[in-house]
């Protein structure tokens, strides 16, 4: 017997699929076959294949901005924090695929959905780097500045260009550029030992 999928489940299963595979080379009667519903269903998310793409990409971008407020609203240190934010950020690239990478390059109006998304959590962000070098965890810098840099180093980073040139997936691009990312913001280890003593006292 079939088992018919709840709504929450279908778009999960929808965004798995879209995230790997693209919309390009799917029909909206492959999505429904791949999904085991009715065509009906698909187009009660959006009229055309074109808009159940925009819809399913604004959802899965929107998820993880969620996920980026929770971590900010936790009050953890600024290092924990953005250790946190940044491995989000990791673990959603992980998800998605060179197909989605192409079909949202290509298209304009999904290409500002994921333009948004980036600025949204760029200057999240900011906020964290400011408080960590109000705090004295960080090297003194400006958190929009900050900002500015990695949005724009990751509109490039995230190109299928520049992915396929480095042979480098969108995650491992991520991974390497927090890295240095966070390399340049910490105080090096001996004024943060000496800062901690300092407090403890």
């Amino acid at each position: 017997m079939k088992k018919t999928l709840g709504d929450e489940d279908l778009l999960q299963t929808l965004t798995d699929l879209l995230l790997v595979e693209g919309i390009r080379n799917l029909t909206v009667g492959d999505m429904a076959t791949r999904l085991r519903c009715s065509r009906r269903r698909l187009y009660g998310i959006a009229p055309t294949k074109e808009e159940i793409f925009c819809s399913i990409v604004d959802r899965f971008f929107q998820a993880v901005l969620d996920q980026s407020e929770d971590i900010i609203r936790k009050g953890l240190n600024p290092p924990v924090a953005i250790e946190q934010y940044l491995a989000l950020g990791v673990t959603a690239a992980s998800r998605i695929g060179v197909n989605f990478q192409r079909d949202v390059d290509e298209s304009e109006v999904v290409r500002a959905i994921f333009d948004r998304f980036q600025q949204r959590r760029t200057l999240m962000l900011a906020e964290l780097v400011d408080e960590g070098v109000r705090r004295g965890f960080f090297i003194p810098c400006h958190g929009l500045l900050v900002s500015e840099v990695i949005l724009g180093a990751a509109m490039r980073i995230r190109r299928p260009a520049f992915l396929a040139q480095a042979v480098l997936t969108l995650e491992e691009a991520f991974q390497e550029f927090y890295r240095l990312l966070l390399g340049g913001l910490l105080v090096d280890a001996a004024n943060q030992d000496a800062r901690t003593s300092d407090h403890n006292e």
